[in-house]
């Protein structure tokens, strides 16, 4: 079905040809919500490679990862820096702001500045330097483990998938940690694409006070932590501005906050699910990279948004200024033109996935998030017996700019 349905055409812009509109809502799409990685599947069976909808203020889908490569590789035209001052157009919840020129950085920048932001988190976030981080991932794991083991079940996103790489994150970067709650909850709607621009506003706001208290202690008194190296770092030969800190700071709560959750979280879904898949790596752990990396592949997170600074033409399709795009991130890692036979788990794949996105924008906490599930992995499949999902109660899951997972139960022998 390419027709859009239940809206009057003048809401199609004029430049979008009637056989580029599908109905398409990603918050409240029924068949999203119902299982999402399936929905984005669908999408490349059904829907034109790059198409528009109209819901949500209207914008384009890109879903095929050629296409999204070359928009990554491209910021001069697909920009990401025009995301800021608390705009809430159509995928750009991570990148709303608290107050007017307010900017999150550096994703919401583009080379050159991007280059000069993004150079201060690259060492620390370095292969080696999170490998530090492997016993604490590891303990951490373990005491989670320790909490659900004997009970036979848990809820898997809120028993362990919230606590481990929220935890960490927030010790990494010099984050309070008793607040684990409240900050996963403010991170949730901050992300939300159901939430208006005056609630995204707040909370933002709420998160940058939060966020304030912790830079002015270190500001005071360093810390082995990401916020006293950014305080010290060089951007165009001076330090940061408390309003740049914050910026770098928003960033990092919101990334460490939710993407390593719902990957763990849609990953584990997928074994409970493979009694042979469990087995074999059970059997063989040192599988488990390259298991984590297929998981990866099967299972992105991120629809991250570009605008459009002039009139370009997009692997045929007539673009216009100021149009917004999502990035199908999810859909992209399906597309048959790059995955043989995508729909299977296939260990040793040679391509890579776009679970993290490609150009300059690249993840910069990817070797992190590889760490974590890798030891989680390890763990997990080494102390828990064979787990399945809970029949009684199926996993939930919302959309918007980050497919998620809101409960999965599991259960043991």
């Amino acid at each position: 079905m390419h027709a859009f349905s239940g809206q009057k055409l003048e809401q199609i812009p004029a430049h979008v040809p009637p056989e580029l509109v599908y109905d398409y809502d990603s918050s409240r799409d029924p068949r999203m919500l119902e299982d999402p990685h399936a929905r984005m599947r669908s999408l490349l069976l059904e829907a034109p490679p790059i198409f528009f909808s109209p819901h949500n203020g209207g914008h384009w889908f890109v879903t095929r990862k050629q296409a999204i490569v070359d928009i990554t590789m491209n910021p001069e035209v697909y920009s990401n820096s025009l995301f800021h001052a608390a705009e809430s157009p159509a995928g750009e919840g991570e990148h709303a702001a608290p107050q007017p020129g307010f900017l999150m950085l550096p994703i919401s920048t583009d080379p050159p500045q991007h280059t000069a932001y993004r150079a201060p988190l690259n060492q620390p976030l370095a292969a080696k330097s999170v490998a530090a981080l492997e016993t604490a991932i590891r303990t951490m794991t373990n005491e989670l483990i320790d909490n659900v083991l004997d009970a036979g079940r848990c809820n898997f996103l809120s028993d362990i998938a919230e606590p481990l790489p929220v935890t960490l994150f927030m010790q990494l970067a010099g984050m309070p940690t008793n607040r684990l709650a409240e900050f996963r909850a403010l991170a949730t709607q901050a992300t939300s694409a159901t939430v208006d621009h005056a609630t995204r506003e707040q909370i933002f706001k709420r998160i940058a006070g939060i966020l304030t208290e912790s830079i002015k202690l270190r500001q005071e008194k360093r810390e082995d932590d990401l916020i006293s190296r950014l305080l010290d770092a060089n951007i165009h030969g001076r330090k940061p501005t408390f309003q740049e800190m914050l910026g770098y700071s928003i960033t990092l709560f919101l990334g460490g906050l939710d993407t390593v959750v719902n990957a763990l979280s849609f990953g584990v879904r997928h074994l409970a699910r493979d009694q042979a898949l469990q087995a074999k790596l059970r059997a063989d752990p040192s599988l488990l990279p390259g298991a984590v990396e297929e998981l990866l592949r099967l299972y992105g997170v991120a629809c991250p948004p570009r605008r459009v600074t002039r009139d370009v033409v997009l692997h045929g399709v007539q673009l216009k200024q100021g149009d917004a795009l999502l990035l199908l991130l999810p859909a992209a890692n399906y597309d048959d033109a790059a995955f043989p036979n995508p729909e299977q788990f296939t260990l040793g794949r040679t391509e890579q996935h776009m679970t993290f996105n490609a150009g300059p924008h690249r993840c910069v906490g990817l070797n992190l998030a590889r760490l974590e599930m890798k030891v989680f992995y390890q763990e997990w499949l080494k102390r828990i017996p064979p787990f399945r999902l809970d029949p009684q109660a199926p996993p939930r899951f919302t959309g918007g700019f980050n497919l998620a997972v809101t409960s999965l139960p599991l259960v043991w022998a």
